[in-house]
This record gives structure tokens, sequence and C-alpha cells, in this order.
């Protein structure tokens, strides 16, 4: 079946390369989409490594005055959540002027950064968007905004989920204010039961991007969260995190851009990290960038990890506190 599939990405991505970066065709479908590649390496255990690491098509239709549909399909290379085929796919109706109910699978409105590569500004994402936020969720939401304020409301199933695994629904939404031209602050929470133990998984989430100077665009990410009966630590506690970033990037002509991220990520109790002990990491992030054509894009990243524990293994199995990571990458959007 997968095979099925990937073929059939693959015959849509040969059709839509003949057409333009947006191309409308069979009364009112939208195709666009990206290839993504990369060359990554790690100083710490020597490791190197070419990767075609996402690529994607994206359909839309918009029905005047009812709403429309969405679908993203893409081939990822690497998942957490064993669905590497549909990233995005719903439904959407035009409830009033500026506000529609979606319902289906969509990507979480929580955060500062992006999924897709193609809408980022680096190679790699803050740990708060790996380990403190949902990625995509799967329900229904209404959402909408006029003036300086924005908001999404939503019901789902829980973090990355398809279906539900208890009989707990997941509520959360963010609220945006635009007080001026050029920033935007966004307040966001999210909590529900997760998992068949249904314990209670709480976020909130603070989001800030400033573009009011030329040229520069800064960003700023608060997430603190809580994991009831989850610590690794001590059996049965509750699990707390807290995580921040700062980003900005700035546009020295319309070709050649430079981004710097520096962003934290305190495990109070050895729950998210992945180590399974109690730990504090910081990253210092740099990466160049270069817009070779319409769509098409390059940009080197140097990456800096440091915890105050003990846990990149180097390529003896030695563990280290530190480890530090290049990569190289192309990326095309159509």
């Amino acid at each position: 079946m997968k095979l099925r599939v990937l073929f059939l990405f693959t015959i849509l991505l040969a059709l839509v390369s003949v057409h333009s970066k947006t191309t409308n065709i069979a009364e009112g479908i939208t195709i666009s989409g990206f290839v993504d590649t990369s060359y990554y390496s790690n100083a710490l255990d020597g490791s190197s490594t070419f990767g075609l690491d996402q690529a994607e098509v994206d359909f839309e239709k918009t029905v005047e005055g009812l709403g429309g549909l969405r679908l993203d399909l893409q081939h990822l290379n690497n998942t957490d959540t064993g669905d590497e085929v549909m990233e995005q796919g719903y439904v959407w109706l035009d409830l009033t002027a500026g506000t529609n109910l979606t319902f289906g699978k969509f990507n979480a409105p929580i955060g500062f950064e992006l999924g897709d590569p193609n809408e980022m500004y680096q190679f790699s994402h803050a740990m708060v968007f790996d380990y403190g936020l949902p990625g995509n969720l799967t329900g229904a939401m209404v959402s909408g905004g006029s003036g300086i304020i924005d908001f999404a409301v939503y019901a789902v199933n829980g973090w990355d989920l398809i279906a539900d695994d208890n009989k707990e629904k997941t509520i959360g939404g963010r609220i945006g204010l635009t007080p001026m031209e050029g920033v935007n602050l966004g307040v966001s929470h999210i909590s529900g039961k997760e998992g068949a133990a249904s314990d209670n998984l709480s976020v909130l989430d603070v989001d800030l991007t400033i573009t009011t100077i030329e040229n520069l665009t800064i960003g700023g990410e608060f997430n603190s969260g809580t994991h009831a009966k989850a610590s690794v630590v001590t059996a049965g506690a509750d699990a707390t995190w807290a995580g921040w970033l700062v980003m900005a990037n700035y546009a020295f002509t319309d070709k050649v851009a430079l981004t710097l991220r520096y962003d934290e990520f305190d495990d109070k109790d050895g729950a998210r990290l992945g180590s399974g002990i109690t730990e504090k990491r910081n990253a210092v992030t740099i990466s160049p960038s270069y817009a070779i054509g319409d769509g098409f894009g390059v940009l080197a990243e140097y990456r800096l990890t440091k915890s105050n524990q003990k846990v990149f293994a180097d390529a003896d199995g030695n563990l280290q506190d530190s480890i530090s990571e290049m990569a190289v990458e192309f990326t095309y959007s159509f």
C-alpha cells in the first residue's frame, strides 16, 4: 500500500513541476508544494548523511461563500507518529465573514515556529517545537479574526493522534493580538487526557513576532508544561518543563539573509528530552541563507547544543555534555 502511495506521489510531483509556483486547475483546485533535501553531519560521533528530508504536494479548493477543503500529501524522512503520507486533510465551512469551522486533521495553531522546511528560517527546530508542542491535531476548530484580534478554539483527539486512545478530548486555543502594524503576540493553551492511562497534559505557550524594522524579523516564544504522573525521575509524579527561544532573521539583500537563534529547555523531571534524567539544555544556531531563484533556496546551519548533564554519545559510546551539528539544505517550493 505504501509503495503505491509513494508511486502516486512521484507522479503528482512530475505533473505539478510543469506548472508555476501556484497552479489553478480543474475549476479552482490549487496545487502547491516543495521538495527539501540536505546534507547533515554530527561532529561528536563523526556521522554524516545525505537526505531527502521531506517532499510534499498540497491540494486546496475553495467554494466561494461556502468553504473548501485542503489535502497535504507528503514523504517525511523521519516521523514519530507513523503517519508519513498524510500531513493535513480537512474541510472548512464559512460560518460568518472571517470565521471558519475546520473539521479533520490540521497543523496545530500553537507556537512561533512552523513545521514545514519551506516556512522555516533554519534547518532545525528549537527544542520547544520538538519537545514541548504537538505537531498536528485531529478534530474540530473554530477560527477567525478581525482588526487587532485573531483566535482559534479546538477540540481534538490528542497530541499527534489520528484516532483517540481514550474517552476524553483535548481542548485548546490561541488568542492573537496585533496592537500595531508589525507586532503580533499570541497566547495558547492546550490541555487534555493523553494515553490509555488518561494522564492530563497541559501546556501554556506565548509567541511573539516583530517585523517593525525593515528586513528584520524577530521572534520569541515561552513554553511551560505539565504532564500528570509522567515523571521519569520520580515514578508516578507530575512531570514539568519550561522552554523558550529568541530568533532574529535579517535580509541583507533580496537574496542573502542570516538567522540567529538561542533556545533553552529545562526538563525538570527527565520526561521530555529523552535522556531519562533531569537536565537543562541550551542551543545556539547560526544559519546564513541564499535565494537561488524563484522558490529555490539554500541555507547552511551550525548548531551547538549544551546540557548540564552528559547525555550525548560520541563515536566510542562515551557520554559528553555538548554536541555540534552542521547541515546544508536545499529547498524548492512550487
